[in-house]
């Protein structure tokens, strides 16, 4: 344990100094606050997009069957005509219109939809929609899974239905005429307004306004602010004398930079949680219902950020070169990360791309959270990011003590 009171030693010391306090405590706070107040009337729009209103949604219907066009006309053009405006089109033009934000969401129906649903497998249906379009694709998903579930359902029951008829000695002919002059089932209009009427309601208990946006925001960029000071500091004490009296002492090597580390992630979870408890008591921010969510998306994301840092750091040998890259890399990592601007704004390439990133990866966590999403929903991420910081700080430790072998060689 002797790293532990290095870790102890780093703790105390960033409590006693008042400009890490401002920029581990207050900084944050005061963007946060200034920006959810410039950026509120922006989010309130969107929030109230969130009770689903009459939209346009492009199909592309390429089905040699007959059931393609029943979704597309029964379903999507009559069934809900008052939520649903149908443009048809083909695949170039839909994708164009979606590029251009003519169209939030479309729909490719393949040639072999019919084929496949009524043989009982899984449709490919194309569902192209704009980064974030909220309730609208989530709707359209919905009705298609309905759709598809409900004619496989039906055709099995058919195919059941006749092979009964069949074996009670009834000519095939027979049981068609019979199916035939029956009452045919229509489209249940009811059942698909139900269906929007949950996932709107579903939607519409958890949008994410500005306070909650700018709160997670930034708070996973002031915590990369944290770390890549905590291993400036470090850097810096390796140039002098302080880090060789320590490495004579009995204190490993390993045993160092395990209490550094130790020491920078409880600076960083304590500013995270106080960052949390801050805005939900001054902005009144809800970041989720799910509270082990929240605490084991913070703590990966600390140690993810933490490990980044080392490994970073490891390579390069001057304070001063590392803080001119760290700032550097901490504005471009918060760019893409979405702490800059809202991720609705960006490109799906964009979005895809900041959740490569920890801190995009962390945001992006944070706002399902704030959307709803249970800890079971945003295991996956948390491990990823859990996994990677290990893996990070791994091979930092690897590379500074072949460094430190080399020097000493």
């Amino acid at each position: 344990m002797s790293f532990f009171w290095l870790a102890v030693k780093d703790l105390l010391l960033t409590c006693r100094d008042k400009k890490a306090f401002l920029t581990l405590i207050a900084m944050p706070l005061l963007l946060i606050a200034i920006l959810g107040a410039a950026f509120g009337n922006v989010f309130q729009e969107e929030e109230g997009n969130v009770t689903i209103e009459k939209f346009t949604l492009g199909i592309v219907n390429e089905d040699v069957g007959e059931l393609g066009k029943v979704l597309s006309d029964d379903v999507f053009a009559k069934a809900l005509s008052e939520q649903v405006r149908v443009k048809n089109l083909d695949e170039k033009d839909l994708k164009e219109q979606i590029e251009t934000r003519k169209l939030k969401v479309g729909i490719v129906i393949p040639s072999d939809f019919s084929e496949t649903v009524l043989a009982g497998k899984e449709a490919d249906i194309k569902l192209i929609s704009i980064p974030n379009p909220g309730i609208k694709a989530t709707i359209v998903q919905s009705v298609l899974e309905q759709f598809t579930q409900s004619v496989a359902v039906e055709a099995e029951l058919t195919k059941i239905a006749t092979e009964q008829a069949l074996k009670s000695g009834m000519t095939l002919e027979q049981f068609q005429a019979s199916k035939s002059s029956g009452k045919q089932q229509a489209v249940d209009k009811e059942e698909y307004e139900k269906l929007i009427a949950e996932k709107t309601v579903k939607a519409d208990s958890n949008p994410v306004g500005a306070f909650q946006y700018y709160a997670a925001a930034m708070g996973v960029m002031f915590l990369l602010i944290t770390v890549t000071d905590g291993v400036s500091a470090m850097i810096q004490e390796k140039e002098q004398e302080v880090y060789k009296r320590l490495l004579v002492s009995k204190l490993s090597f390993a045993n160092y930079l395990t209490g550094k580390m130790l020491g920078l992630i409880v600076i960083s979870l304590i500013q995270s949680f106080v960052i949390i408890l801050g805005t939900t008591l001054l902005f009144d921010v809800a970041w989720g219902d799910s509270l082990l969510g929240i605490i084991t998306n913070t703590v990966a994301f600390v140690i993810s950020a933490c490990g980044l840092g080392v490994l970073v750091g490891s390579f390069i040998k001057k304070e001063k070169t590392f803080s001119v890259a760290a700032m550097l890399g901490t504005q471009i990592m918060a760019a893409l990360g979405g702490s800059m601007a809202p991720l609705y704004i960006f490109p799906d390439w964009a979005v895809w791309a900041g959740k490569m990133l920890p801190n995009g990866l962390a945001l992006q966590t944070y706002l399902d959270l704030m959307s709803g999403a249970s800890f079971l929903e945003i295991l996956p991420e948390a491990s990823v990011s859990l996994g990677l910081g290990l893996v990070f700080f791994t091979l930092g430790l690897i590379r500074l003590s072949i460094e430190r072998r080399g020097s000493y060689a």
